[in-house]
């Protein structure tokens, strides 16, 4: 009945009670560890041990099982068991031997407590104290606590680490054991107001064990009460040496900077929001020929009327705060640049943009020379063809010379004469499309036809295609102008007619198909052309039937030297300077192909309105009226022979000249009674620019028509620009064309 009536207030107690046999599995267990648990009674009766606790616990609790039953000491364990719902908790228990009547060990039994809250919070609570601590060792700034009479009971790794003591060496040591000798009594002030209960800041500096090292510290801190008595004073400094320095160092930045600027070789110039000058470097000043002093404070358009073109792109650039840039604009230097406006970063004071000027003449000129070495390689690969069709001249020519020796009729006679100008008319503009293709100058565009253009290109491509390769040319009735350099175009077709010979080799049903159309771009075609503007172009597909472009090479075929073709066939340079054409004239080039089927490029290019205006046709030959004196200078004798018969044939007395030696002497004896001059610009001893010269030096005022089997864009800027030099006439020439340059002179 006793035993009865225990059991019945186990039941009833706080804590959990439980029983299990020497097995470990439960054979009572009360309410309040049912609840503990959560779980049933006849959940629990049955369940060993090992069915609820975690699997590395299962050692640890049989281990404390038989410390008790050896010793019949109680033991005290704790362990973690996952709840019904998959919540972890923490069980603290007690094991106590279970006898029965006759003292035997029957099972353990014990208290059951719940600890997860508890220990929840004392690991907060460590984990609080830790962070704590780590916070006070590893902050980036010294932290130091006194007692109220400034004797050091705590610092922080900072401290050890700034002034070179360890903690050991200052603890218990007044704190001004590290205060600069000269800043003890800011020491003393700053812990005069912490204990009459101000938080004040100061500047002040700390040194090093045996003077070693000196910091500059910004220091605040406070005093700790407790029941109205100063218990600690805690110090924090951050470390400010560098920011001295920085203060220091401001000004040598500063020129620094400046230096920077000046130093520069492009044009700098600064303006704040209002559009003044704030700063100029002094390429700005060799650039406008304006002293730097004169151009502060001044609107730009104050200090060079000349650059009033950039005032509504400045304008925009500081209330759009967005970059701006102008390609290849001329200053008043002469030279070309690259303009960039471009804002000051938002925050500085007064706003403004920074002006920049690159001088990419150089540049520009090494492009030239890039353009025209392509060209050139091109030149080379048609040769084979021109000089083949040039032998077909010359057959015709000797041939027509050898029948009108043995003609005795007159009109056979008229008709090899006719022949044999219509084969010289042939040669020449033979001679005039290599010669035009080959010009060194770039960069002149001019309005010119598409399908002249495009029927130029194939009849100088016909004379290298073999005959394997066929090509088709499909243009539209209607024709279309555009406004672009006309030799680059030339030289772009001519690239990829090229490029698709080779493609297509050996093969004998070859076809180079090129068709122009009109096209009008939408925002659609913009997009996927990639072009500027939309609008009227026109669009040329060369297509060809040859090997194809490899897919993994499709995306370098643009790159600058990048080449499929043995190193001995070409360079590299053809479809990359093809690009930059296409580009630079606002258009778009694009490639598709197929391996084993064929490739096609697809060309975009703007057109212009307006109609071009044919160069009129001379057949007529004119006469002056009047006889004049002319002296014909050349080095080769046939030519002059020729040009005095043609000029005397036109009623004028003609002296000639070998060089330009002999121009200077027979003008120089005539004494101002010759009329004019024809010029040959190619001579050996003194060619026709140095002769010009001299004739400026001797101060000859006769009229010059310079004459040369060059295009005139190939002579210098010094020779067309020469006062005395009135006109120019290409080599070779017919009556009809000096005749009509004379008329404009005369």
């Amino acid at each position: 009945m006793d035993k009865f009536q225990d059991i019945n207030i186990i039941d009833i107690m706080p804590k959990g009670y439980y029983q299990v046999d020497l097995k470990g599995t439960f054979i009572h267990v009360n309410d309040t560890l049912c609840k503990i648990l959560d779980r049933l009674p006849t959940e629990l009766i049955g369940l060993n041990f090992r069915d609820y606790v975690q699997p590395d616990m299962v050692g640890k609790i049989l281990e404390a099982y038989h410390s008790v039953y050896e010793t019949e000491l109680p033991q005290q364990i704790e362990y973690d068991i996952l709840r019904m719902d998959g919540t972890p908790m923490t069980l603290e228990i007690s094991v106590y031997a279970l006898k029965d009547g006759q003292g035997r060990i029957t099972g353990f039994h014990g208290m059951v407590e719940e600890t997860t809250g508890r220990k929840r919070l004392e690991e907060n609570l460590r984990q609080s104290m830790q962070r704590f601590e780590s916070l006070f060792e590893n902050a980036n700034e010294m932290i130091i606590t006194t007692d109220k009479l400034g004797y050091i009971t705590r610092l922080n790794k900072k401290v050890e680490e700034i002034s070179g003591y360890a903690k050991e060496e200052l603890m218990g040591k007044s704190i001004l054991t590290i205060a600069h000798p000269d800043d003890r009594d800011i020491y003393i002030q700053f812990w005069h107001e912490l204990i009459s209960g101000q938080s004040p800041r100061h500047e002040l500096r700390a040194v090093g064990k045996e003077g070693r090292r000196t910091e500059y510290l910004l220091a605040s801190g406070s005093a700790i009460q407790e029941g109205g008595e100063i218990i600690e004073i805690q110090y924090n400094a951050q470390i400010i040496t560098d920011l001295k320095l920085a203060q220091e160092t401001i000004l040598d930045l500063k020129n620094h900077l400046k230096s920077i600027i000046e130093s520069s070789p492009d044009m700098i110039i600064c303006l704040d929001c209002a559009g003044s000058v704030k700063l100029v470097n002094p390429v700005t000043e060799r650039i406008l020929h304006i002293p730097m002093h004169a151009m502060l404070g001044r609107k730009l358009t104050e200090v060079c009327p000349d650059l009033g073109i950039f005032e509504n792109d400045i304008e925009a650039t500081i209330h759009e705060r967005l970059p701006r840039t102008l390609m290849e604009v001329t200053l008043p230097d002469g030279n070309v640049y690259n303009i960039t406006i471009y804002p000051l970063a938002a925050g500085l004071p007064g706003g403004g943009v920074v002006f920049a000027a690159v001088d990419i003449t150089e540049k520009k000129r090494m492009e030239v020379e890039l353009i025209q070495a392509q060209k050139m390689e091109t030149i080379g690969l048609l040769a084979g063809g021109f000089a083949h069709d040039f032998n077909n001249i010359l057959m015709g020519l000797t041939g027509n010379l050898s029948l009108l020796k043995m003609a005795s009729d007159e009109a056979k006679r008229a008709k090899y004469i006719a022949s044999m100008e219509s084969i010289a008319s042939r040669a020449k503009d033979l001679i005039s499309q290599m010669l035009m293709f080959s010009k060194k100058k770039v960069g002149s565009p001019q309005q010119f036809s598409v399908n002249k253009v495009m029927q130029d290109v194939i009849d100088m491509a016909t004379k290298s295609i073999s005959k394997n390769v066929r090509i088709e040319l499909t243009k539209p009735e209607k024709d279309n102008d555009l406004f672009m350099d006309y030799t680059q175009l030339t030289q772009v077709m001519l690239n990829l007619i090229i490029n698709a010979r080779d493609a297509i080799g050996n093969r004998q049903d070859g076809l180079i198909k090129i068709t122009v159309q009109p096209v009008l771009v939408d925002e659609m075609l913009k997009r996927r052309y990639m072009l500027e503007k939309s609008g009227r172009y026109v669009k040329i597909d060369i297509v060809d039937n040859g090997c194809g472009i490899e897919k993994e090479n499709l995306t370098k075929i643009f790159d600058p030297f990048f080449t499929t073709k043995p190193k001995d066939v070409g360079t590299g340079l053809g479809l990359a300077i093809t690009y930059n054409i296409i580009k630079h004239a606002q258009g778009s080039i694009q490639v598709t192909s197929e391996k084993d089927k064929g490739t096609r490029f697809s060309i975009l290019l703007p057109v212009t309105d307006g109609v071009t205006e044919a160069e009129p046709e001379y057949a007529e030959i004119k006469t002056t009226g009047q006889r004049y004196r002319i002296l014909l200078v050349d080095d080769e004798e046939m030519l002059r022979e020729i040009g005095r018969e043609m000029l005397e044939s036109l009623g004028h007395e003609v002296l000639t000249a070998r060089n330009g030696f002999e121009c200077i002497e027979v003008l120089t004896r005539e004494d101002g009674s010759i009329d004019l001059v024809i010029l040959d610009m190619i001579m050996p001893g003194m060619d026709g620019q140095h002769t010009l010269a001299e004739m400026v030096k001797a101060d000859i005022r006769t009229k010059v028509m310079v004459s040369s089997g060059f295009y005139h864009e190939e002579l210098s800027d010094n020779v067309m620009a020469n006062s005395l030099v009135v006109a120019k006439l290409n080599k070779p020439f017919n009556m009809q064309e000096l005749s009509r340059v004379l008329s404009t002179i005369f």
